[in-house]
């Protein structure tokens, strides 16, 4: 039940949030297409405001973009940067061994801000040599997921517009449309 719920939620905020906006279809398209490509990037805590101004920039709907980068948070971090991290890593053809993070939570030191700045150094000590597979990998990722879907909900949006138009010619002049007119 939950799952159901779930999707017409999505279909929903989708129709209503990003079909309806009074705005072209590209400048829709491309303002979500946007919010995709930043919310596969390595950028979080950055996101809105990376998403805000790259519609500025590139003159698409800022808004439609917005709840696409939410996508990405603290549930979804390995499902969307994992992946993308193989990617890189396949792409570079790297080899390096898997980030010990248990490091990280084992360092000492003689008072907090000595453990705090340990931990910080342990953390960069064991993830340095993800940096450069994980933004290549997202890189990719992100332009595909953006490119397709810039595509994809253009047309969608145009589709739908379309269909809208002539069901509402259809409600305005019913005799004529059954006359074929």
């Amino acid at each position: 039940m939950p799952i159901r719920y779930a999707i017409r939620k999505a279909e929903k905020f989708f129709v209503y949030r990003v079909m309806h906006v009074d705005d072209t279809p590209h400048r829709i398209a491309l303002g979500v297409a946007i919010g995709i490509f930043v919310a596969w990037t390595p950028t979080i805590g950055l996101q809105m405001v990376l998403t805000l101004v790259l519609s500025v920039l590139l003159r698409a709907n800022k808004l439609v973009g917005l709840p696409f980068v939410w996508l990405s948070n603290p549930l979804t971090v390995i499902p969307i940067y994992y992946p993308s991290y193989r990617l890189g890593r396949w792409m570079l053809g790297s080899h390096a061994a898997a980030p010990d993070f248990e490091k990280i939570f084992t360092v000492e030191g003689t008072w907090w801000g000595e453990i705090w700045l340990n931990r910080i150094h342990a953390w960069w000590t064991a993830s340095w040599h993800a940096f450069w597979p994980l933004w290549l990998g997202s890189l990719v990722v992100a332009t595909v997921l953006g490119v397709a879907t810039y595509f994809i909900l253009y047309r969608l949006i145009v589709l739908y517009r379309l269909r809208r138009l002539h069901r509402r010619e259809r409600a305005e002049h019913p005799a004529e449309c059954a006359r074929g007119d």
